[in-house]
């Protein structure tokens, strides 16, 4: 029986996309560290310059072809890599395609940059999230998975997946129980990679024991308390200059100038987003004593205000050179993310 979706079918395995722009940003970085610490250098001679740009279309040449010829799971990872380091070589090079002079140095660019991943993450992110998986998409993506039947290459990982999306799946479509009795009966493959996957477990085994220890929760509280304080300083600090320019203070209105040199609209939206992130992590630190949910919700979410609103214009400002802030804030968020879910574990039996 053909499968005829009235709609666009999502997958239901799209961390591929997060591959993609994990790899578009990496190779962002590198490409200007490089370029940094090699005195831009130019490739080719006699008048010719191969633009990085050129690399940039090749590798997504190179994902495009790999995604058309095969069909394994494998190549879809390879071209998530190799595609999003094209792009991501690509649009290092926005400043020459702004620019009537063709300045790769243009400051905004950076910030352009920061925009788009930005919102493609956040576009991304809502089309995979703004409803569950319909039936006829459960059953779709499990005679996806059905490819590794076929190949021998089907994991224990795959198999409960598969046998999860045909339990939401119409249980009346005739494809439904051939396809569980063959994901039930199928041998289950060995692992492959299986060293890099041990590492990778190890790994994922130490961050769980450090950041669910008690001193480095005490370490986490500590910051967000600085945080606070520093927070409530540059309040009276702004409150004390905006008070002196107001009265005429000369000093305190040259002071005001400087502060606003990027654009009065700028200044604002920082200005906005420093309020609102500090008001976040104060509440945290008052709830951080009865609901420590609460308080990690409430430091996430200032995270994510700084990350959206302040650092776009921080990019404008002082170019890539914000990124390491960026950085410091991801680090935070996968924290407080990872203690939130440990936090709910811990309360799920109490509350049953």
């Amino acid at each position: 029986m053909n499968i005829r979706p009235r709609h666009l079918v999502r997958a239901a395995d799209a961390d591929l996309l997060d591959t993609f722009l994990v790899s578009a940003i990496a190779t962002v970085v590198i490409i200007r560290i490089f370029l940094e610490a090699t005195g831009y250098p130019q490739l080719g001679g006699g008048g010719l310059h191969i633009a990085h740009v050129l690399w940039g279309g090749l590798g997504m040449l190179v994902a495009i072809v790999l995604l058309l010829l095969y069909l394994t799971p494998a190549t879809r990872l390879i071209a998530a890599i190799v595609g999003g380091a094209g792009f991501g070589a690509f649009v290092d090079e926005l400043g020459k395609f702004v620019t009537s002079d063709n300045d790769y140095f243009f400051k905004p660019t950076a910030a352009i940059l920061y925009a788009l991943f930005v919102v493609l993450f956040l576009a991304t992110r809502e089309v995979r999230r703004f409803r569950a998986l319909s039936p006829e998409e459960s059953l779709v993506n499990a005679v996806e998975l059905a490819e590794r039947l076929a190949t021998g290459t089907l994991g224990a990982e795959e198999r409960d997946r598969a046998l999860q999306l045909l339990a939401r799946a119409d249980q009346a479509h005739p494809l439904v129980a051939p396809l569980r009795a063959g994901f039930l009966s199928a041998d289950v493959a060995p692992v492959s990679f299986a060293r890099l996957r041990w590492m990778g477990s190890a790994g994922a085994r130490t961050y769980s024991a450090i950041v669910s220890s008690r001193w480095f929760r005490r370490i986490l509280a500590t910051i967000f308390i600085l945080a606070g304080v520093a927070f409530v300083l540059t309040a009276i600090a702004t409150v004390a200059l905006l008070g002196g320019a107001f009265f005429g203070v000369a000093d305190a209105e040259i002071a005001l100038q400087e502060e606003t040199a990027g654009g009065a609209i700028a200044s604002l939206i920082q200005a906005i987003a420093s309020v609102v992130a500090g008001v976040l992590i104060i509440r945290g630190l008052f709830a951080l004593r009865h609901s420590r949910v609460r308080a990690y919700r409430a430091f996430e979410l200032a995270i994510l205000v700084d990350l959206l609103l302040a650092q776009p214009f921080a990019f404008l400002d002082v170019g890539f050179g914000a990124a390491l802030d960026v950085f410091i804030d991801l680090a935070l968020l996968a924290t407080l993310r990872f203690l939130q879910a440990q936090e709910r574990r811990l309360l799920a039996p109490a509350v049953a």
